[in-house]
């Protein structure tokens, strides 16, 4: 049975103090340290998401993870914030909707989402991508990684990069 997104009480710290700091002690770029960030904190969505579904991350299918975020978005519209698993608000008294021009077609393009909750939810669904061989590198499902396990093969991945090798090399 899939639960819906409030039925259990939410750990809404997605990134810590402490893995903010080690991400930003770690051997990485910024934009690495973004990615790295973006990773830590969706998978922390995503396995609250395949939590609610009785499934691993990495089982999840887009269509599952835009439906859940639709429904934690209505559940935000018609309840107010603090009952939404996802506080994705700017926070202040003044939301303003980010309009930009949505010419992707995919799953997310017809959600019944606001332009931003789309962006962060392609952003979760890319994450999801990206942690599937962070998850195998260490022989784990996603929702078992650590931010100590993802910072770490952020800094792997970045160090083979600069070194030119490729994954066959390894």
């Amino acid at each position: 049975m899939v639960s819906s997104p409030q039925d259990s009480a939410p750990d809404r710290k997605f990134l810590t103090p402490e893995e903010a700091h080690a991400v930003d002690g770690a051997m990485l770029s910024t934009m690495e340290k973004f990615m790295t960030r973006i990773t830590i904190s969706s998978v922390r969505v995503l396995s609250h998401i395949a939590q609610s579904y009785g499934l691993h991350v990495e089982e999840l299918q887009t269509s599952q993870i835009v439906a859940w975020i639709e429904s934690d978005a209505k559940i935000r519209r018609e309840q107010g914030e603090a009952a939404a698993f996802l506080q994705w608000s700017s926070g202040s008294d003044r939301d303003v909707e980010l309009d930009f021009a949505d010419t992707r077609e995919d799953e997310v393009t017809g959600a019944n989402l606001t332009s931003y909750e789309k962006f962060l939810t392609r952003m979760t669904i890319s994450a999801k991508q990206a942690s599937i061989p962070i998850a195998k590198a260490y022989d784990l499902h996603v929702e078992q990684l650590s931010a100590a396990q993802i910072i770490a093969w952020f800094e792997q991945d970045a160090r083979r990069k600069r070194e030119g090798k490729s994954d066959e090399d390894i």
